[in-house]
């Protein structure tokens, strides 16, 4: 038990999560694109639910693990709507994201629009040190459990046209500091900024070849990049690889079934000092696409491929 706690900060120091927890990593983030930006909110589908479920480190206890619920809508009068629920969970920490999201869309001439998207809602932060090995015999006061709720606001654009996208967002605009006085867990909420975009690149009939980037920055700690490629067949049938800069590497897949896509990513990390330790990352995604609904619009955004 103790190696095995052991063996998590070592992860987590030589990770960059020393600074807090942060917000997760997602290897197809492209398919749960409003989780991080709200004006994806009704640009995908007419009424889309998706689920993501995210285990990183899946030998190591207590390692990192992520559940994300979203849903969003395409409404009348280019109003876009949604709701993002992610649950995080990594040693002693809990936290739960909730936001209501919002989308405006602006047609900038043909197939292409551009989508503005507010973001709102807070997240629900717990930590429980009391599990933490103590050099004295005598209980440590600081070791108390933190429970809190911080409020924020988020914003973000995105602008689709036929053959590509492009995506930038601030899911979270503010430092929100977790801490209370005399507590052993000093963390923080820090700004996130992400920007991406990719094109899908048809080479013969029915087969396409799909790059992106997406880069996300965080106040202290390394930028990272994920550079992705995907083949795709028939837009029914995707296989790709994806690197993050500095960190990990992925097989990815997505095939779509219907009303349902189920996506699947196998990661590994790329570091030395942590290839030798049998860490695997698994993720998997299902999105529904629940048809039109009741808009009055019955047009509404195309499906993305």
């Amino acid at each position: 038990m103790i190696m095995k706690k052991y063996i998590l900060f070592l992860l987590l120091v030589l990770s960059g999560l020393t600074f807090g927890q942060q917000e997760s990593y997602y290897s197809l983030y492209r398919y749960n694109m409003n989780v991080i930006n709200p004006a994806f909110a009704g640009a995908d589908a007419s009424n889309m639910l998706s689920f993501t479920s995210r285990s990183q480190w899946a030998s190591v206890e207590d390692a990192p693990n992520t559940l994300a619920l979203a849903f969003s809508s395409a409404r009348e009068n280019n109003v876009g709507l949604g709701i993002s629920l992610v649950s995080d969970k990594v040693f002693i920490e809990q936290q739960t994201f909730a936001y209501i999201d919002f989308s405006y869309k602006l047609q900038t001439g043909g197939e292409s629009a551009l989508f503005l998207g507010l973001k709102g809602g807070g997240n629900f932060y717990s930590a429980d040190p009391s599990s933490l090995s103590a050099y004295l015999s005598v209980g440590d006061p600081s070791q108390v459990s933190l429970s809190k709720f911080n409020p924020n606001i988020g914003a973000g654009a995105y602008f689709k046209a036929t053959n590509y996208w492009v995506s930038f967002s601030i899911p979270r605009l503010f430092n929100v500091k977790r801490e209370s006085d005399n507590l052993a867990v000093t963390a923080k909420d820090r700004v996130h900024t992400y920007l991406g975009g990719g094109v899908d690149l048809p080479v013969s009939e029915g087969i396409f070849i799909k790059p992106s980037l997406m880069i996300r920055k965080v106040k202290g700690l390394p930028t990272t990049a994920d550079i992705t490629g995907m083949v795709s067949w028939q837009n029914q049938f995707d296989i790709g690889l994806s690197i993050r800069t500095n960190s990990s590497m992925a097989l990815m897949s997505m095939i779509s079934l219907g009303m349902f896509d189920v996506g699947y990513a196998y990661e590994t990390p790329t570091d030395n000092g942590l290839s030798q330790l049998n860490l695997r990352t698994h993720e998997l995604v299902l999105r529904i696409n629940l048809g039109e609904g009741d808009q009055t619009d019955k047009e509404g955004p195309a499906k993305i491929e």
